[in-house]
């Protein structure tokens, strides 16, 4: 089998490596009726996972949909996106003799966006009620339906700096609830995305909208896949690595993720077009390159959706980075407490655990029994180059 070096996108059909238990555990958990968010840091291959099982759901029969909200800044974009997606998926009820001629009419206008746009009227809050409501109805629920959203944090993190936001960003989570409540649904669900949906509603007080989801973790690749990986990149492009430079290279990256095996290996193919032997050496080459360039920007990029939290998460960050043996607690607070009144510590205390909290979720830091430490060693070297150095 040879699979391409895809660096960034989300990989699918032959490309798609390993992860055989978080698939299989998947399917059971979807198999016996749950709903599941899809809990891992960026870049650790969720929209790949979740592409993958809708491969395999369609193979079974179930209807399937993907709705990537990445590119959407509206609300009228994202009932654009959802009500075409199902379109599409084939998840909307057929027009029937008892159908009301409201949810009729709807669903003759949803019929019509295989030719072009459709009107949604928006004007009032009524009618926005009304129109989540009716397209609330007209789901096809007696059938087998997975339906994967990916990047609804992103979504809703631009919708809530829109005027009324945070209302706007609660009928919406309520809603999607609303979906996953009804009686007896066949209608399965997976929400996924580079910002963490669980930290996103905790810090607006909106947790209760997705606690009906099973969480779901998904975290590095087992040393046998990362080696497996690596070894089938290495056949794709004739590349010689023997084992020992396999496991120097793993070794080197300890957070053996899909996106660092990548990229790693994107820049060791630098060196066999030149046509040089792979060495610790080159590896090494390699591994200084990625952490002076721009491969982890987005790493930094994302803290803005920290809110009032991102200048402290980057004062930790950039004391962590210099600190390879990891930093305690109460440093951290003293860290945060620096030029601050001493009226400030229940306040900078509590910060700081919800800051740690969210800095564990997101795989940027991990706790190694009172020590935090950088999840990765090529992310806190990264961070001291670009950011202490």
């Amino acid at each position: 089998m040879c699979i391409s070096n895809r660096v960034g996108p989300p990989v699918e059909g032959e490309d798609f490596f390993g992860r055989t238990k978080e698939i299989r555990q998947a399917n059971r958990l979807l198999d016996s009726g749950h709903s599941l968010l899809l809990s891992a840091p960026r870049r650790i291959g969720k929209s790949s996972l979740a592409k993958r099982l809708i491969e395999e759901k369609s193979r079974e029969g179930w209807k399937c949909v993907y709705i990537d909200l990445e590119e959407t800044t509206t609300e009228d974009g994202f009932l654009r996106m959802v009500i075409e997606s199902f379109y599409k998926g084939g998840v909307w009820k057929q027009i029937t003799a008892g159908m009301s001629k409201g949810l009729a009419a709807l669903l003759g206008s949803i019929e019509k966006v295989s030719v072009g746009p459709i009107d949604l009227k928006l004007n009032r809050k009524e009618e926005q009620e009304d129109l989540y409501k009716n397209l609330k109805e007209l789901i096809e629920h007696d059938q087998d339906t997975f339906i994967v959203v990916d990047e609804l944090t992103l979504f809703l993190g631009i919708l809530n700096k829109s005027d009324g936001g945070h209302e706007k960003v609660a009928f919406i989570l309520n809603w999607l609830r609303s979906l996953r409540q009804v009686s007896r649904t066949k209608v399965r669900w997976l929400f996924c995305g580079s910002v963490g949906l669980r930290n996103f509603t905790s810090n607006l007080d909106l947790g209760y909208t997705i606690n009906d989801l099973t969480e779901f973790n998904l975290d590095e690749l087992t040393r046998e896949e990362a080696s497996g990986l690596l070894k089938q990149l290495c056949a794709s492009e004739q590349m010689i690595m023997d084992d020992a430079l396999i496991d120097y290279t793993l070794n080197k990256l300890v957070w053996n993720i899909p996106y660092f095996i990548q990229i790693i290996f994107a820049n060791l193919m630098e060196f066999h077009d030149e046509g040089a032997v792979i060495t610790k050496e080159s590896i090494d080459t390699a591994y200084n390159r990625l952490v002076s360039e721009n491969y982890l920007t987005t790493w930094s990029e994302r803290l803005i959706e920290y809110r009032e939290l991102e200048n402290p998460a980057r004062l930790i960050l950039k004391s962590l980075s210099s600190a390879p043996s990891g930093l305690s607690r109460d440093t951290l607070l003293d860290i945060l407490m620096t030029g601050q009144d001493s009226s400030k510590i229940e306040e900078t205390d509590y910060a700081l655990s919800k800051l740690l909290r969210m800095l564990e979720n997101d795989g940027y830091i991990l706790k190694k029994n009172s020590i935090r430490v950088f999840r990765s060693p090529l992310l806190r070297d990264y961070w001291f180059n670009t950011f202490v150095q």
